[in-house]
């Protein structure tokens, strides 16, 4: 996990050196005066000293300036770090799409805005299950080969996305795909970030950990098997490959040769849909 701690760590070093040779200063500066006060000194020779001590207190002082200066520059970034996250999070929470993917991940069944009505009522509001979301989620090779996937109200399908003549889902797969989609490159874009430096993993934690541990931690295995082993096969099938970098970061490997994912395809009940899981990953 990438951290701060070891440049913080530095900086508390060079403190205490600037710290320790002020003060060796301030002594040999005293002690200096001492010997200067010797009577037998000649006045050349105390010259010399008193231009050493003024010398050496000098250079301490500014080695302490500069540690000081440092911490403020440091104290400064780290805020600036932080007002970064708070405003890539707002922006992330604040989007309606990215609300309802999270609406989804944290409830197994619940009435959505899914289609995003202004000021929505009660008739605007799809009740959502962990059966359609797995089922809309699912990469669209396997959609169109397996039409016992398909969802049973067709009536009004439309086609979306890329390649449009080869795969239909209905409108509401395709608001949950959008939704999730826009959540996935969000997370992406949050990776990115790390992978540059301008934050790290352990800044970003306590903001996001829960997300993690919703999308990996399988809490509630006959409920959320296939949906969550779904999802993970959606982002790697679709390439959202800094989602599966992001999870690393907090020891989370969702790639599908990884112990995560192979647990969660082992597991699952409908062993039909867990061997066809295989055409795609």
């Amino acid at each position: 996990m990438s951290s701060s701690r070891p440049m913080s760590m530095g900086i508390g070093y060079a403190t205490w050196v600037a710290l320790a040779l002020f003060l060796l200063a301030s002594v040999g500066f005293s002690l200096g005066l001492f010997y200067m006060s010797d009577p037998n000194m000649h006045t050349e020779d105390k010259f010399k000293m008193a231009q050493l001590g003024v010398s050496i207190l000098s250079i301490a002082g500014g080695i302490v300036a500069f540690v000081l200066a440092l911490l403020q520059y440091r104290k400064s970034e780290q805020w600036k770090r932080f007002e970064f996250i708070a405003s890539e999070l707002k922006d992330l929470e604040s989007d309606p799409a990215v609300q309802n993917a999270l609406l989804m991940i944290d409830w197994g069944t619940r009435e959505i805005n899914l289609f995003l009505r202004p000021d929505p009522c009660d008739n605007d509001l799809i009740e959502i299950t962990r059966d359609i979301q797995w089922k809309a989620l699912l990469p669209h090779t396997l959609k169109k080969k397996y039409p016992e996937y398909k969802a049973s109200d067709t009536s009004s399908d439309e086609a979306v996305g890329k390649g449009a003549s080869e795969r239909r889902f209905t409108p509401i797969e395709a608001r949950i795909r959008d939704s999730y989609d826009t959540f996935l490159t969000k997370l992406d874009r949050l990776y990115s970030f790390i992978d540059s430096k301008l934050i790290s993993a352990e800044e970003l934690d306590p903001f996001i950990r829960y997300w993690v541990d919703a999308i990996t931690k399988n809490e509630h295995p006959e409920a959320d098997t296939i949906w969550r082993c779904i999802l993970l096969t959606y982002v790697d099938f679709y390439g959202y490959t800094g989602v599966q970098s992001l999870l690393k970061c907090y020891g989370r490997n969702v790639d599908p040769a990884g112990p995560i994912y192979s647990l969660l395809r082992g597991t699952m009940q409908d062993r039909v849909l867990a061997e066809r899981l295989l055409e795609v990953i």
